[in-house]
Parts: structure tokens; sequence; C-alpha cells
């Protein structure tokens, strides 16, 4: 199979099992591709530490496959695998992290992946999260439709793409990786988006900054506040029949179209957020080609259909703008949304039918399972060997969305995460392999046991 397959490696197992094994188990795999974020990890001293793997809200009995220091779960104390050059971050009130690696020599990881990378013919990208600062002030935050900002527990706190506090220290961000790393092939951008994870995170986004940019877009933004408002209503009064309607509308294209012509400004809002995540891109692909970079490819990982729609991932406009998309297939997370949304809808709402309120959001989702009576306890981030509830052909349509919105103008990677159990593994390979994407990531090294990048091998390769 000549289609493209990479393998996020985090440079701490180059620590644990030393570079030629890593690389050896991934070029013996199949691979021709790797990525790596720039951050360096020891065990942790004192309390202070980060849960290795992190939690992701309810992943409490998530563990990886390949032991880190002897652990499959751990805390770690997290250092930035370079020194940040201070002249690139002037103008922001964010900076990376000043701890400095306990083992100076540990800088040279980085390097030495992309030296063996390349000397083994293997594409070579840097994973950045240009919205995801250390200390997120309240003022930079997204704000939902009610006033409010985002609390824990969430997967992440980021900034909002439209503040200028987020412009500029992703540009920094961006200079100054490919500043430390010549040499690189692409600059994979994650969590450059909306969020998607609650239910709430669709009715984002009305900070002020958002506010000025829409009305200078000549949007009519009473509008918008007045139908998300409305929305926002009715998600907080739904009654049995509400979601009878709701399910029926979603087999019903005429029932689909009248609902979304009852409520413009949504549409509005939706077209808004994408137009933001696509500036945003266009701006950092500027910056890099400013920045010596122009030879570099720039990927967006983000949201797959349909909560790319919420998180403004609008792939068909970044085709013109990346080299490649990857959407996430993130089994995990999947099994656990309609409880993260599910939750939501019965706080609002305490007299609703459990059932029933996950019933409409497993059909909205899209996340068929064979559960009969469904609960809320059904849905949440499985341990190890535990079967993932929503079929793996869930995600053939997920793919062929993509593929169908870049229309050939950019790659398509989807990314699969192998934390699921290793038949569920090879049939979520098997379906990217026979999809017309134009290769795969898979995320991360740690999750991959022996046995589960043999089935990598065996069924890319097939």
């Amino acid at each position: 199979m000549n289609r493209f397959l990479g393998i996020y490696v985090d440079p701490v197992y180059v620590k644990v099992e030393g570079l030629g094994r890593v690389f050896d188990n991934v070029e013996n795999a199949g691979a021709n591709g790797v990525c790596f974020s720039p951050w360096l990890a020891y065990p942790a001293l004192g309390e202070n530490g980060t849960r290795y793997p992190d939690l992701h809200v309810d992943g409490y009995r998530r563990v990886v496959a390949r032991p880190v220091w002897g652990e499959v779960e751990t805390t770690l104390d997290y250092f930035y695998s370079h020194r940040p050059v201070p002249a690139f971050f002037e103008n922001s009130p964010y900076h990376p992290p000043e701890k400095q690696a306990r083992d100076p020599a540990d800088y040279q990881i980085p390097h030495d992946m992309i030296a063996e990378a390349h000397r083994r013919g293997l594409e070579v990208n840097v994973e950045i999260h240009p919205l995801l600062p250390p200390g997120v002030r309240p003022e930079d935050q997204i704000v939902y439709i009610d006033g409010k900002r985002p609390e824990l527990p969430q997967v992440a706190i980021g900034l909002c793409p439209n503040g200028p506090a987020a412009r500029a220290y992703a540009d920094a961000l961006v200079r100054d990786t490919l500043a430390q790393y010549a040499g690189v092939d692409n600059l994979s951008l994650d969590w450059t988006e909306y969020g998607a994870y609650r239910l709430k995170d669709a009715f984002t986004c009305f900070c002020p900054h958002c506010q000025a940019r829409a009305q200078a877009q000549g949007l009519d933004w009473a509008c918008v506040q007045r139908d998300v408002t409305r929305l926002w209503e009715w998600f907080h009064s739904l009654t049995a029949e509400h979601l009878v309607r709701a399910r029926r509308a979603w087999h019903s294209p005429s029932a689909l179209l009248a609902l979304l012509a009852r409520y413009p400004g949504c549409l509005d809002l939706l077209a808004f957020k994408a137009s933001s995540i696509v500036a945003t891109y266009r701006r950092l692909r500027a910056v890099m080609d400013e920045s010596g970079g122009a030879e570099v490819g720039l990927i967006a990982r983000g949201w797959p259909p349909p909560w790319n729609r919420l998180s403004g991932m609008a792939y068909g406009e970044l085709a013109h703008v990346c080299s490649a998309v990857a959407p996430k297939l993130f089994t995990f997370d999947y099994s656990a949304l309609p409880a993260w949304y599910g939750r939501e809808v019965m706080a609002w709402n305490p007299l609703l039918p459990e059932s029933d309120v996950l019933d409409t959001l497993v059909d909205w989702m899209n996340l068929p399972d064979d559960i009969v009576h469904r609960s809320l306890s059904d849905y949440h981030i499985p341990a190890p060997d535990e079967l993932h509830p929503a079929r793996m052909d869930a995600y053939v349509d997920r793919v062929a969305e993509v593929v169908d919105q870049v229309d050939g103008r950019t790659r398509v990677y989807p990314i699969s995460h192998p934390y699921l159990p290793a038949s569920q593994w090879r049939e979520m390979v098997a379906l990217v392999r026979e999809s017309r994407a134009d290769g795969m990531w898979v995320n991360m090294y740690g999750y991959l046991s022996d046995e589960k990048l043999g089935i990598l091998s065996e069924e890319w390769r097939d």
C-alpha cells in the first residue's frame, strides 16, 4: 500500500525505550511519517505532576499500553523541549513554560528524532497548540450565550481565536517552533478550533472580540444573539414530545430544514465560527511563509462531522490553506459524549426520561450501538479491554464526508486512536484502509502494544 501512514511519538518514549527501538517499531509497522509535540517529561517530584495518560474528564481507567518507567499510569512533570526565543513573545501576554529540563542533554531528543526519521526516509511533523497557552486569563476565554465562561472539569480551556491575545500567542508560537526545529516537513495544529465536548459549546462564542469581528463583517449580531438565546431556552424547557420531534427531524430533510429556517441566526453563528477558524489558519499560514517556513506544510487536526460544524473546523475551506486535514476518530471520547451531553440536558430538564434523552443524542450524533435500554452509566471513557459502544462502522460516513468536503483540494488523513480492544482496533485500521482517505495518522505510540503494532502492520499492508 502506498498511502501515507504516520504515528505520533511522545519524546518520553525515546527517553524510556531508546531511539532505535522506537523507530524500529514505527518503521516495522509500515509508517512513513512521525509526529511529536515539543515536550519532555520526567517522573514527577512531589504532588504537582500531571497524570499520564491524561483523564479527558472521566478517563480514570485509561492507561497506556507501553509502560513509562515501568508504569502504565503515572504522574509526570513536563518541560518544554527547547528554550523559547523571548523576542518572539514580547507582544504576547502568554509565554511557553519557563521550567528548564532536568537534564540539558535532553533538549537534543527532538533533534535526534528529526535526524533519525529523515535517515529512515520518514516525514516529520511537529504538533503545537496555538490556543492553549499556560494560565489562560478569563478575559481571553470563550463566552457562552448566558455570559458565563468555561469551568472545570473540562478537557481543555483555551483562548477564543478572535481575541488579540490569541493572535499574538499563536503567531509567536509558530515563529518559535519553526526557528527551533529546522528541517521539519509539516506543522500540525491541534485544538485550533472551538470546543465541542459539551452541548453548551454549541452556544459560543459571545465574547466582545467575536462581537466586534462579526459586526465588522456585516453580520446581524442582534439576530444571532436572539436566535441562539431562543434555542438555549428551548433546550432548557424540553418535553418528551420535543425529543420525539427532534429525532423525527434528524430523519426528515423537510423537518430539519424547517427547524433551521426557524433559527437563521444559529446558522449565521456556525458560519461565523467557521470563518473565524479558517481566518486563523490563513493568518498562521502567512506567518509561516514570512518566517522562513514557506516549504513547511500545514496540517489541521480537528473534530470530525458532525461536531466540526460546532467547532468551526470547516474542512472544505481549510482545503485551500492546508496541505492536509486530519479529523480525529477518537472512539474513547465518542464513547463518553452521549453522557457528557446528556448530563447537561438532564440537569436542565430533570423530569425527562434518561433513556429518551440518550436515544435522541445517539441518533443525532450518529453513534449507533447495541444498547437496548440506555442509561448515562453506559457511556464513559472505557477501560483498556472494554468494547467501545458505538460500532466501528459509525465512522465510515465521517471519513467520507470530510473527503467530500475537501473535494480533492488537499489530503485527508483521519487520526485513529488505538486505545480500544484489539478486535476493534483491527476493524478501525481496516475501515480507514478501505476508505477514500489519502492515509492515516495513529495517535499515539504509547497506546500501540506489540500486538496492536502487529495488527497495524498486517491490516494496513493487506
